[in-house]
């Protein structure tokens, strides 16, 4: 059986997961308490459309998405490098590689920062790229 959304995933997570500073990690469906006075990052995996990429019944699929990565510290402390770090940690062409299933980073960018509460935080979204076998 196929597991290539859980796999895409996985490859994500796991490559956050690797990133320097050690940061803590707000992952999905986890339960997570912020420590009011420190940085963490929030992970959000966001696929789009899968359609097939290659001609006739066994074609290839291609499934694209946005992996957000959001850099979350203490609101009134200025500047951070975070969404750098972040953004270069995810260079674009960096293919990322689970359970054979490689997916290839096309782009990284930010929106505009957000206050919430005590915190402050800025969306990175990586955006990505994969074939797999057809379904």
């Amino acid at each position: 059986m196929a597991t290539f959304f859980n796999d895409i995933q996985a490859a994500l997570d796991g490559h956050l997961q690797s990133i320097p500073g050690g940061y803590d990690i707000a992952w999905p469906n986890i339960a997570f308490e912020p420590d009011s006075v420190g940085t963490y990052l929030r992970a959000s995996f966001l696929p789009a459309d899968t359609t097939q990429a290659a001609m006739g019944a066994s074609g290839l699929d291609t499934t694209t998405g946005i992996y957000q990565v959001d850099a979350v510290y203490p609101a009134e402390t200025g500047r951070t490098d975070l969404t750098d770090d972040i953004a270069n940690h995810f260079k674009r062409g960096t293919i990322l590689t689970y359970n054979d299933v490689n997916v290839r980073v096309r782009s990284v960018s930010i929106a505009p920062a957000i206050r919430d509460g005590a915190f402050y935080f800025v969306p990175v979204s990586i955006s990505w790229q994969t074939y797999t076998e057809a379904r």
